[in-house]
């Protein structure tokens, strides 16, 4: 009887340890950009707690790496054991910032995991369609449908790197027994954009948008919002462009997934293109704290927040028209953590007009707000459309705007900050309506205040008649496209929630 109850235990201790590993896929990583994100340190100069575990003095790096499996630049879809190094013939050995994020990432997963990573030196997003040697990163469908991939002998990067990418699924991470889980979108690049500058937000955001979207059609999973991590171009670079690093502001201000890491005072080698080892080192380790984070799923947990007092000031999104402020989801956020909520909303105000009607415009009355808030959250831009010739146009707009963001960063240096605009609306493309939305996230992002953009990300369609039915107040022919009820509130609180938590 004793060994029938020990044979008992010892199965099902065995297929409780078979689930628990099966429920673990393999972590991936795909990397790409160009130079820095490729290599130009030499290994000598790795760091010394890399070198420490070296069993060769020619890469330093035997030894170094006993899990990380990564496919390079090689177009056949083959993993080989890492060792960091530029495919560069001819050349010394040489590291990228990345090689010291692969080594954190072993010592925290202490297993098996797999890089897929395409980097070229020189490259550019922005297609140039004159030069006969360029190779882009460009998605734009007619570059897409013109040319090849770099390993057919055309000139797109991007289709290469999707090509490989799919190439790894096929021949290795589909086979894995565990399972894969694609985890981050490691990035830098920028240099080689300094001559079209004005066109790097749309391009990289399209560009990220593509592989995300290729990546949610190969394998089935949403990678809709896979973390995309990346630095800025130091400033120090021969080729540093302040439009390109706007750009990058911009786009880590509108998505919560895209990770920025500032890298403006980075020191540079002798080029003034290369990172220095220091410069590789810090940029690698702020990487991996950001994966870290990530592999982890860390969040801000209630008791952090519990106490802090929030502000938030608006128009009727933050008074709630004709139902109480209670129902709201910065209310129900605010509850939610253990916050203080103080409402500063006004129906029919705007961030840049003032009328004896509506009263002053939230670039003044934010003065009226008290000087101790933790976290300060901004909701306009609604009537704002509707004003924008009252106001003296989008330029008088943007002018005003950026008068709100400076005076809420001088009285409240130390909290945090948060913008989100308005809905959607019918024929919202090229309406005043968008120009709002389009400047509101312009200005935020030349102050580094996080916006969120609900017209195009919030998950609410107010321009569908049925959508409103459900989830906006209840209006004459339901033509109210600016109000949520109860309902809408609890629909769009986890997606603000999301945003606000990644801060």
């Amino acid at each position: 009887m004793i060994l029938m109850k020990n044979l008992i235990l010892i199965l099902i201790f065995a297929a409780v340890s078979l689930n628990t590993m099966a429920s673990n896929p393999v972590h991936v990583i795909i990397t790409a950009g160009q130079s820095n994100t490729d290599g130009r340190t030499p290994n000598e100069d790795l760091p010394a707690y890399i070198k420490a575990l070296a069993t060769d003095t020619l890469t330093y790096t035997e030894g170094a790496y006993r899990y990380c499996q990564i496919a390079q630049n090689d177009g056949k879809g083959e993993f080989i054991p890492f060792w960091p190094r530029a495919k560069r013939s001819g050349k010394n050995n040489m590291w990228a910032f990345d090689a010291v994020t692969y080594y954190w990432l072993e010592q925290l997963l202490q297993e098996k995991f797999y890089v897929v990573k395409w980097a070229v030196g020189g490259t550019s997003i922005a297609p140039d369609y004159n030069a006969s040697k360029g190779r882009f990163w460009s998605a734009a469908p007619e570059w897409l449908a013109q040319a090849k991939p770099t390993s057919d002998g055309g000139n797109s990067l991007l289709l290469s790197f999707i090509q490989e990418i799919d190439m790894c699924i096929d021949k290795t991470l589909s086979r894995l027994k565990d399972g894969y889980q694609i985890d981050a979108f490691l990035w830098h690049q920028g240099e080689s954009d300094y001559a079209k500058s004005k066109d790097y937000y749309r391009n990289l955001k399209t560009m990220v948008a593509y592989v995300r979207m290729h990546l949610t059609e190969k394998t089935g999973k949403d990678y809709s919002r896979l973390p995309f991590i990346f630095g800025t171009v130091a400033r120090s670079n021969k080729y540093f462009s302040r439009e390109v690093e706007n750009a990058m502001k911009q786009l880590a201000a509108e998505d919560p997934n895209m990770h920025l890491i500032d890298m403006s005072g980075a020191e540079l080698l002798n080029d003034r293109l290369h990172f220095t080892a220091h410069s590789a080192e810090y940029l690698g380790q702020q990487v991996y704290k950001q994966l870290e984070q990530i592999i982890k799923g860390v969040i801000v947990r209630t008791d952090e927040l519990k106490g802090k007092r929030l502000g938030i000031i608006g128009d009727s999104y933050v008074k709630n028209h004709k139902e109480p402020v209670k129902n709201t989801w910065h209310y129900k956020f605010a509850e939610k953590h253990g916050m203080e909520y103080l409402n500063y909303g006004k129906n029919g105000s705007s961030i840049a007009y003032s009328s004896p009607r509506w009263g002053e415009a939230m670039y003044v009355r934010y003065k009226e707000m008290p000087d101790d808030l933790d976290y300060v959250i901004v909701v306009g831009g609604h009537n704002d459309g509707f004003k924008l010739d009252s106001i003296g146009g989008i330029d008088v707009f943007k002018e005003r705007l950026a008068m709100l963001c400076e005076g809420l960063i001088e009285k409240y240096p130390t909290a945090k900050i948060f913008f989100f605009t308005r809905w959607n609306c019918k024929n919202f493309a090229g309406s005043d309506a968008e120009k709002v939305v389009d400047a509101m996230i312009e200005v935020c992002g030349n102050y580094s205040i996080p916006i969120f953009d609900c017209a195009r990300k919030g998950s609410i369609y107010a321009d569908n008649d049925t959508f409103r039915r459900i989830y906006f107040q209840k209006s004459k022919n339901n033509t109210d496209t600016a109000h949520l009820n109860s309902k809408g509130h609890d629909r769009f609180l986890k997606v603000a929630e999301s945003f606000l938590l990644q801060y």
